[in-house]
């Protein structure tokens, strides 16, 4: 009986004391069963508890059913060992009860007690089958999200990589072309007060030439900052404060605490550019006058929040409506965060500023 089950399982319902109770009520409920239907005259007064059993044998006897006690191994197997076990009990009291109804009553009443000892067995198999679909669905579920965080991966990697292509390009080609034309329009400028013209021409080309260059350099800075891969993520982000504070005029200070140490390069760039970002917003959108980041090194995890003391938003309640309300880049730092395995939270309330806070592991 116990074929279905594979060699270590067997080993260990055999040493299970529930299969050897299953099976001591079984066999017990067999030989009750043998001597159906019992007596009221054989009780006698040693066990009168067997009336019971007389009058349960009447209500079978009446309703052409035998086995009505075989449900409690059943449903005791299928508690315990799912639906092979109910199974396998269901098999036991079939054979147990089959030879006895076969001599009382026609085949067809053999359906009868067949279904009413089966359908414990059906329904524990019911039950399983859509435990196990539900599994196997939230093990699919969980192989496309990983598959999804891969993909994330690769395309922030990709991102960077393109970032880190143009920002050397922009550097080492176009801003040294640049300097090389300035520098020429410079030698056409004449030493003398002659050919005005010329001279004024000359001058503003060497002006939008070098502006030119600042403007760009400070795209080279905002694609891939070297200081990032120089000095690592709190210089850098000191860096970035201090930018923020000239670009926007908004009062940026950073605090640091704990003992500062090196992050994965995945990490440091993803939490400079989240960072980035917020400063950003706070640029665009926030209509503050301040603003606050705070790191704080814990053994665990890194500890960031970034606050303005703007006018604030109302935000939903869950991210995936972020996009809805055009939040984009809401919507790009949470992913950011959530792919390295981190919490993205946001508090703020219109009129009250908007916090941030940040928790990535370390």
């Amino acid at each position: 009986m116990l074929g279905i089950f594979p060699l270590k399982t067997k080993r260990r319902i055999v040493n299970n004391p529930h299969f050897w109770a299953i099976t001591v009520i079984t066999l017990v409920l067999i030989f009750l069963y043998q001597a159906w239907p019992w007596r009221e005259s054989n009780v006698g007064p040693w066990f009168p508890w067997l009336s019971s059993l007389y009058n349960l044998a009447v209500i079978e006897f009446v309703n052409h059913i035998v086995g009505i006690l075989f449900l409690i191994p059943i449903i005791y197997a299928a508690i315990f060992f799912s639906w092979p076990g109910a199974l396998v009990a269901c098999l036991l009291s079939l054979g147990g009860i089959l030879p006895i109804i076969a001599d009382m009553w026609p085949n067809y009443y053999l359906i009868t007690n067949i279904a009413l000892l089966l359908l414990p067995f059906l329904l524990v198999s019911l039950a399983t089958f859509e435990l196990e679909w539900r599994r196997k669905e939230r093990k699919i579920f969980a192989e496309r999200e990983t598959e999804r965080q891969v993909y994330i991966s690769k395309i922030l990697e990709s991102q960077e990589n393109e970032r880190l292509r143009i920002a050397q390009e922009l550097h080492d080609d176009t801003i040294q072309t640049l300097l090389v034309i300035a520098n020429r329009a410079e030698t056409l400028i004449p030493a003398g007060d002659d050919m005005r013209e010329v001279r004024r021409n000359a001058e503003w080309i060497k002006a939008t030439t070098l502006e030119t260059v600042e403007d760009l350099r400070r795209i080279s800075l905002d694609l891939r900052p070297s200081i990032l891969g120089d000095l690592g993520l709190v210089p850098a982000l000191r860096w970035l404060v201090d930018h923020a504070n000239k670009e926007s005029g908004i009062n940026t200070r950073i605090l640091v605490s704990g003992e500062k140490r090196k992050l994965s390069p995945e990490a440091e760039v993803t939490i400079f550019r989240v960072t980035q970002e917020a400063l950003n917003n706070i640029k665009r959108h926030s209509r503050a006058t301040e603003a606050v980041v705070t790191l704080e090194f814990t053994p665990e995890c890194l500890k960031i929040s970034i606050e303005d003391n703007g006018q604030g938003f109302r935000p939903p309640k869950k991210f995936d409506r972020l996009a809805s309300r055009g939040k984009l880049g809401l919507i790009g730092m949470y992913q950011r965060i959530d792919f390295l395995g981190g919490t993205f939270k946001i508090h703020s309330k219109p009129g009250e500023g908007t916090l941030l806070l940040i928790e990535a592991r370390c």
